[in-house]
């Protein structure tokens, strides 16, 4: 079943119109057309890539019948466009040919859809089942190109959704969906302001409510609103592709509640919950975000803001596809910067992690060097949260290498013999290399230090060895020369 295009701001009447003769619809023909007697259609065809088009080229006694070719051309000049766009926004294709029939009179179009002969503003419907758009040419004159152009991106969108969910989408899912591709013109308005007064009565339905076709049908006013700002909800809080994946579970789930729980990882309710507590902000103006036309960019931007570099690439990653696909130049221009920020500040965020292995490599060359990096990638983004953690991983590696170098004039001047000197240097360079956690060059201080003490003990040793020697020597000499010198010879005169 399909929402329609209608002139201005009749549009939940149609819908209601619309339910109604789908529950009315005999779907008795396929490629046969529909029999009256009181006059006979000359049916043709004409054949896209995607569609064929069945057209009436006259009706027996009705000269006033819309027919010809010029019709069928018309939808022949846009239909596979429309097709393909939806094709790359749902990255599947449809079984095609798919059958557009141009009804050339009401009494025609009445044959398939009785209830159209009451309701006026029913211009389309989608037979799902059979893979064919009926349309009532003589209520589609009024319409703008854009308007019939978005009547049928909103049928084919129930045959995509039909398709991706195994033909398991209820009834409020699929009106949601259905609504939210057709691209806002001039004539279109999704003003909420009747579903904010249902809000403001409590008269939302449920979920649990919208699962049931009947109740849908039942208050469509209501209905058709809600469900597309449910879909807006789902869309706008946790992007596109995670609501396509929420079809998609529906083919193996046994029920729309499971599919969202496996989908979004809460439970419904909660979801409910939030879509409540989200619908003042609808209210107020988000209701006119849309990801495939207008999409708002804001909490990816934030999450770039705040450093989140990496969830930022990946929610960017579906989104640039997805501006592609629908041709939003400007965002697809903003959302590539963005992208490029998040890379950066990913590139960034990796050379800082790489900074902290370095230094607890002890690799201070390689810290100062990725810290530096790290640091300029991070100031290109004014982005400074981890630019003081990144410092102090550069000022104690600046300190290690100062430490090392302290280390190294420490051993030089131990093997010169300036002991005092040398201590002192290899003491502070091993002190700082302990709080460094850099043990093996700790422990060379230490070994250092070690051998410092014991030439040092060698060398008094040695000079307390030569001084003993000399001593001893000196008694010897002094000795010797005692006995060796002669006695003093006197002369006496009496």
């Amino acid at each position: 079943m399909g929402l329609f295009i209608l002139r201005k701001r009749t549009i939940l009447l149609f819908i209601t119109t619309f339910v109604i003769s789908l529950l009315l619809v005999n779907p008795s023909y396929a490629q046969t057309p529909p029999s009256n007697d009181l006059f006979t259609i000359d049916w043709k065809e004409l054949k896209t890539d995607n569609f064929i088009i069945v057209y009436a080229d006259s009706v027996a006694g009705v000269p006033e019948c819309i027919c010809g070719i010029d019709e069928a051309q018309f939808y022949a000049g846009f239909i596979d466009d429309a097709y393909n766009e939806l094709v790359a926004i749902f990255g599947t294709q449809l079984d095609t040919p798919i059958n557009l029939r141009l009804f050339p009179t009401e009494q025609s179009y009445y044959e398939v859809n009785p209830i159209a002969q009451q309701i006026p503003g029913v211009v389309a419907h989608a037979l799902n089942n059979r893979e064919e758009i009926a349309i009532a040419l003589t209520r589609t004159q009024a319409l703008s190109e854009e308007d019939i152009i978005n009547n049928m991106r909103h049928e084919l969108t129930h045959f995509f959704a039909s398709l991706l969910s195994d033909g398991n989408l209820t009834a409020g899912f699929q009106e949601g969906i259905a609504q939210y591709v057709e691209k806002p013109t001039d004539r279109t308005s999704y003003d909420p302001a009747m579903l904010q007064q249902a809000f403001d009565q409590h008269r939302l339905l449920s979920w649990s409510q919208l699962d049931s076709s009947a109740e849908v049908f039942r208050d469509p006013q209501v209905a058709y609103p809600e469900a597309l700002s449910i879909a807006s909800f789902l869309i706008d809080r946790y992007g596109f592709a995670k609501f396509i994946d929420f079809i998609k579970a529906n083919a193996t789930e046994p029920g729309y509640r499971s599919a969202l729980e496996t989908t979004y990882g809460q439970p419904a309710d909660e979801l409910e919950a939030e879509w409540l507590a989200y619908l003042p902000d609808y209210f107020a103006g988000r209701w006119q975000i849309n990801a495939l036309y207008a999409y708002d960019l804001t909490r990816v931007t934030q999450l770039v803001n705040n450093g989140a570099f990496s969830d930022a690439q990946t929610e960017l990653t579906d989104i640039i596809e997805l501006l592609r696909t629908t041709d939003q130049v400007d965002k697809l221009a903003e959302a590539d910067h963005l992208m490029a920020q998040a890379q950066q500040g990913a590139a960034a965020g990796v050379l800082a992690d790489e900074t902290r292995q370095a230094l607890l490599a002890n690799d201070y060359t390689q810290t100062i060097d990725k810290g530096s990096a790290a640091i300029n990638s991070y100031q290109g983004l004014n982005y400074h949260d981890r630019i003081q953690e990144v410092q102090v991983y550069m000022q104690r590696a600046q300190a290690g290498r100062e430490a090392l170098v302290q280390l190294d004039q420490g051993e030089h001047l131990l093997s010169r013999f300036r002991f005092f000197e040398a201590d002192q240097q290899i003491y502070e360079a091993t002190v700082i290399l302990q709080s460094l956690g850099n043990n093996s060059q700790a422990e060379h201080g230490q070994a250092l230090l070690a051998a410092s003490s014991r030439r040092q003990s060698w060398l008094a040793y040695g000079l307390l060895g030569m001084g003993a020697i000399l001593v001893i020597f000196n008694v010897i000499r002094r000795l010797a020369f005692r006995y060796k010198t002669n006695p003093l010879e006197m002369e006496y005169t009496a």
